[in-house]
């Protein structure tokens, strides 16, 4: 089944739904590879929509925590993204 991309099936909030992606350790800025992911808050009321809205969440924060780590290193405000691959 295709559900097209990821936020058209996200609700406006969470509900209380986290996702940590520590599939595989985590990355910069932290350096933990012995992480683990989770999902945290999941309850009987939360859906797939709340998952994707946790995963894309969890990529705007840990987005965030590079540029802040960029920024505190540096003193370089970084202005844009650029992402490429899959």
């Amino acid at each position: 089944k295709h559900f097209g991309e990821p936020e058209t099936l996200a609700p406006e909030h969470n509900d209380g739904l986290y996702l940590v992606p520590a599939f595989a350790g985590l990355f910069a800025p932290h350096w933990r590879p012995d992480a683990r992911g989770c999902i945290v808050g999941i309850t009987a009321t939360h859906h797939r929509g709340h998952i994707c809205r946790a995963a894309l969440e969890a990529t705007a924060y840990q987005t965030r925590e590079v540029f802040d780590a960029i920024y505190a290193d540096s003193k370089v405000a970084l202005k844009a993204l650029k992402v490429d691959g899959g």
